[in-house]
């Protein structure tokens, strides 16, 4: 038995993964693919992209905010701004066939 806490676990502990690929991406260092490709080759199982797709885009985007805020908004937690502008533009992912990636 563990006292309660903002988030789940999982979403606790993958925010940090999620938030330094955006990073990354957002500071142009590198493409989303090769992001995925890396970390796959090191044994995640699927890339933070092609996770965030899978997922769903707005729901990945949510949870973000939601774990930002309920833990009083940590910089490090902010979310990224590629998050927002994908919900924005209605890329979500798999689900509707287009997200970080092109699934059509």
């Amino acid at each position: 038995v563990c006292k309660d806490s903002p988030g789940f676990i999982v979403n606790r502990v993958a925010r940090p993964y999620y938030i330094e690929a955006l990073r990354l991406a957002e500071e142009g260092k590198t493409s989303y693919e090769v992001i995925d490709r890396l970390l796959e080759s090191k044994g995640f199982k699927m890339g933070p992209f092609k996770l965030m797709d899978l997922i769903g885009n707005d729901i990945n985007y949510a949870v973000s905010c939601s774990v930002y805020e309920q833990l009083g908004e940590p910089e490090r937690l902010q979310p990224s701004y590629l998050q927002k502008e994908k919900v924005e533009t209605g890329e979500l992912g798999k689900k509707n066939g287009k997200g970080y990636y092109d699934y059509r």
